[in-house]
């Protein structure tokens, strides 16, 4: 059986609950936990319906992955262990659970850079050295890439507060052109991630028009509140749907997408279908040589630009003519670095 990220997370949640003695736990209450713990990865609130409750009490109960957690009702209202000292991590598992929360846990090694999801992580840890006891092994069947060390990422729980709670803050940042850091108030929006870097979007105090700034985790010093400026909300920015036209994170408000044509020869083409540049890209035209024509709504930035000359003299910019120029450009400056 399957067992998502989510689906781990409440389970560990109602775990914790129950071991919890000095409160009595309604079904309502830990509904509500459950909701908060996703809540605290997610960014937002999606409430746990009673239903997928439900679910996780009959899976944790049952023997699928060799739980058989004692979960009793006291009083028709409370729900408890009935064995006090019980915990799901105490447990051998079956090879269904071992399974399912392997494929869990590799998903969620990855994401201990957050703070707020250290309660969880803890008993997530727990079940991985139960795991690998059992295994007689700690070697991952996955490995997301992600780098180690990253500069910044002790910044990723500050902001990441800051943008769900709307709370101002005080950055010193220092771009790669800049000889100094600079102190700057700002509102932040939203934390992105883009090729294993974190940006925030973000507004400066001293706008004087709608637009959002891009930082870089990796180039700030420092990042902590400002309760000087009240929190400011930008009405033009939708942290949902703004990067939905673009390839990474180089956008403005005022930016259009464009329509984008692209010619892919045969060696490369299969590669281009099975993993497309954008979610807007259609094949518009198949030749008999293989290779194909496909087309791109999107803005047009550094990162659309360094992605079509990733590949090469494999792929050529039809249309619009201004950013086909500025590809055969930047292709010729690379070209006459390798003239004698």
């Amino acid at each position: 059986m399957p067992l998502n990220r989510a689906t781990l997370i409440r389970i560990s949640t109602i775990d914790k609950c129950l071991q919890n003695h000095y409160r009595r736990w309604t079904l309502n209450d830990l509904i509500d936990a459950c909701t908060d713990a996703l809540a605290e990865f997610e960014g937002r609130s999606n409430p746990v319906s009673r239903r997928t409750f439900q679910n996780d009490l009959a899976l944790m109960r049952s023997d699928r992955l060799g739980y058989n957690a004692p979960i009793v009702v006291r009083d028709n209202k409370y729900y408890e262990y009935e064995d006090p000292d019980y915990s799901i991590t105490h447990l051998p598992l079956n090879e269904e659970g071992l399974d399912a929360l392997n494929s869990a846990l590799d998903i969620l090694r990855q994401l201990q850079g957050f703070p707020q999801l250290a309660s969880s992580i803890d008993i997530i840890s727990k079940l991985n050295e139960q795991i690998s006891r059992q295994t007689g092994t700690s070697v991952p069947a996955m490995d997301m890439e992600h780098v180690e060390g990253y500069v910044g990422a002790q910044f990723i729980g500050v902001i990441y507060d800051a943008v769900r709670k709307h709370q101002t803050l005080v950055i010193e940042y220092q771009s790669f052109k800049a000889r100094q850091p600079q102190t700057l108030v700002v509102y932040p929006y939203l934390l992105k991630e883009y090729r294993n870097r974190w940006f925030l979007i973000c507004e400066k105090s001293t706008n004087h028009s709608p637009q959002v700034n891009i930082f870089a985790l990796d180039r700030m010093h420092s990042v902590g509140p400002d309760k000087e400026h009240p929190f400011r909300k930008c009405v033009d920015f939708d942290p949902e749907h703004f990067f939905d036209d673009t390839i990474g994170v180089t956008k403005q408000i005022s930016d259009k997408a464009r329509r984008v044509v692209i010619k892919v020869d045969r060696q490369q083409a299969p590669y281009v279908e099975s993993k497309p540049f954008h979610k807007s890209q259609k094949v518009e035209q198949r030749f008999r040589d293989g290779s194909i024509q496909i087309s791109l709504k999107v803005v047009i930035n550094n990162e659309l630009e360094r992605l079509i000359l990733g590949y090469g003299g494999h792929a050529e910019v039809i249309a619009p003519p201004e950013f086909r120029a500025r590809i055969a450009e930047s292709v010729k400056i690379a070209a006459g670095k390798y003239n004698d």
